[in-house]
């Protein structure tokens, strides 16, 4: 069934035949206008003063190309933009503030950013801003009746010096930032209020955890050691927050209302060494799917929405058998292929998982879903036609897939086969440093 690496071309307009009908009631036409909402990250990893921000497109029913339509304003041009969630109603938007100096101070972590969408034209109003209570916050998700926003932060970046006594010897430690699930509520407007509660997850591993990833040693050590959330999402149900411990391979479970005003979980061990990193949920049967950085594979889940409870199914490459490893970096150094987001196609019936590729080419595997059993086939994997691939995202009408190529500075859109779930690059649109990209159909 699978295929080798795709090297499809462009294909222009005039030369796709993408109907209303081949897609049934996932017709964009009978939607209305999608608008495309595109994320910048500033020039530097932990943030900048300027460069950053968010593009609004106009997005092209025949082959999903984007047209400009306008950009946020200087009020946010620090925005190191990652993680984005539309509200469902299409009145609002979310992006965090990826880095450890909110506002240019030292130690503030990251912060959240509200905007409302103008229904007439796409374009987005700045609300406010508020501390997301981390560092290097990655996600960010709204509920559905638009009562409570939910940040993950990263952490496990910045180091600090601690002296503990060890049998009456004073010794260096060095821990990180706390990773954190903050919780806020959200006003009529979109505003956002304080936060009402803060989780911070489990600052050391279970007693019996073995993780073989390399140990931090020495002054300039730069392998991150501690819990590292790297995506908050609800499950199908909107009963459950679900997060990721990129740093401990964990899966956190709390439960959740639309009045909820704390957040108290249990975790979930998944494969040592796998770092977890982004979810795609199932719109219709009780599975979830998690890309694993460290290897290149995806895991699906089973999730139980009455208990909460999380178990493994089964774990499958992102790449074509048999694929090299990347030459190592000029210093010798081994690189690795390093799965980035994944996402589900609204019919349930195709998963996307991104791989970024040293040296490339980045490539996007495509998986066909049991519904039956939440099992995962791969069908094939593309090329993207960009390089530096950040994160990925299938648009409502489940008709394209668009790919941000931080380092090829653009978005590559991918035409998804209705029958197949396979992808077909149609349409490129250039942006500087393009992050995460998410919708509203107006």
């Amino acid at each position: 069934m699978e295929s080798q690496v795709s090297r499809r071309t462009f294909l222009g307009a005039s030369g796709l035949v993408l109907t209303g009908a081949a897609f049934g009631k996932y017709s964009l036409a009978a939607e209305g206008q999608l608008y495309a909402y595109v994320g910048r990250s500033t020039p530097g990893f932990a943030g900048a003063s300027t460069g950053g921000g968010i593009d609004v497109f106009r997005v092209n029913a025949a082959d999903g190309s984007m047209q400009p339509v306008g950009t946020t304003g200087p009020e946010v041009q620090d925005l190191n933009s990652d993680g984005m969630c539309t509200s469902a109603d299409g009145r609002f938007l979310y992006c965090v503030n990826r880095t450890t100096g909110l506002g240019g101070v030292p130690g503030m972590g990251g912060g959240v950013v509200a905007f409302a969408i103008n229904r007439a034209d796409g374009t987005l109003k700045y609300l406010n801003t508020q501390p997301s209570m981390g560092a290097m916050p990655v996600g960010v998700i709204i509920d559905k009746t638009n009562s409570r926003v939910i940040v993950g932060n990263h952490g496990a970046v910045s180091r600090a010096v601690r002296i503990e006594k060890r049998n009456g010897k004073p010794v260096i430690e060095r821990p990180t930032d706390d990773a954190t699930v903050a919780i806020y509520p959200v006003g009529p407007d979109g505003s956002l209020g304080a936060p009402l509660d803060v989780a911070v997850l489990d600052r050391e591993p279970a007693k019996d955890y073995k993780n073989p990833r390399p140990v931090a040693l020495g002054p300039t050590a730069g392998n991150q050691i501690g819990a590292a959330v790297h995506q908050v999402t609800f499950d199908q149900t909107q009963r459950w927050i679900i997060a990721t411990d990129n740093g401990y391979d964990r899966i956190y479970v709390y439960p959740f209302s639309p009045t909820s005003r704390t957040l108290k979980g249990k975790w979930f061990p998944v494969a040592p060494g796998s770092a977890p990193r982004h979810f795609a949920i199932h719109p219709s049967a009780p599975y979830f799917f998690i890309t694993n950085e460290r290897e290149a594979s995806a895991s699906a889940f089973h999730f139980d929405a009455k208990t909460g409870e999380v178990r493994h199914l089964q774990t499958i490459a992102t790449v074509v058998d048999g694929q090299p490893a990347p030459p190592p970096a000029a210093d010798g150094t081994p690189r690795r292929i390093s799965p980035s987001d994944i996402r589900i196609h609204p019919t349930g019936r195709f998963v996307y998982s991104s791989n970024r590729v040293p040296g490339g080419p980045d490539t996007i595997a495509v998986f066909a879903v049991d519904a039956g059993s939440g099992r995962l086939t791969r069908v094939e994997v593309v090329e993207t036609g960009g390089a530096g691939q950040r994160e990925i995202n299938v648009d409502p009408s489940g008709r394209f897939l668009f790919s941000c190529n931080t380092g090829s500075n653009d978005v590559t859109v991918l035409a998804i086969d209705a029958a197949t779930g396979k992808l077909t690059r149609t349409a490129k649109a250039t942006v500087q440093r393009p992050m995460v990209i998410d919708f509203a159909v107006l």
